[in-house]
């Protein structure tokens, strides 16, 4: 059956690596701050393990700047897929309150890792919802 010339072309959904890049970015960005800023946790973790070495700035910083990189590339693959531009602006903002929270004010990590959260969330949400709108509109 063919489609009518008035009904808009479905987005190209994104395989590989792009569905699971936010998700997996914004993981290691925060496990990234929170050995920077020394949550007991994850320092006592890593120090049973025997990788406290780990806890090296030369080390973390790199790591939260490439993990909060491929967030963002998720984020915006997620935009292109879906439309919408809420996921990308609240990792841009959580992202950047995670990184100014490692450099200047710890008090920042916590809200930039809670959106963070928010954005992956969102963005697997309205990924799935684009999704269902394709399928249904298919059949």
């Amino acid at each position: 059956m063919a489609r009518p010339l008035t009904d808009p072309a479905p987005r190209r959904v994104h395989g590989g690596a792009a569905p699971f890049a936010d998700a997996a970015g914004v993981l290691g960005a925060i496990f990234a701050a929170f050995c920077c800023v020394g949550v007991p946790l994850i320092v006592s973790v890593l120090s049973s393990i025997g990788l406290s070495f780990l806890r090296r700035d030369s080390i973390l910083l790199p790591l939260l700047a490439l993990s909060l990189a491929i967030a963002l590339w998720g984020f915006a693959a997620g935009r292109r897929q879906h439309g919408s531009s809420v996921p990308l602006a609240l990792g841009l903002l959580g992202g950047g309150g995670l990184f100014a929270g490692v450099l200047a004010a710890r008090w920042l990590v916590w809200p930039g890792a809670v959106l963070l959260i928010a954005a992956t969330v969102w963005n697997i949400w309205a990924r799935r919802r684009s999704r269902l709108v394709a399928l249904s509109r298919q059949r």
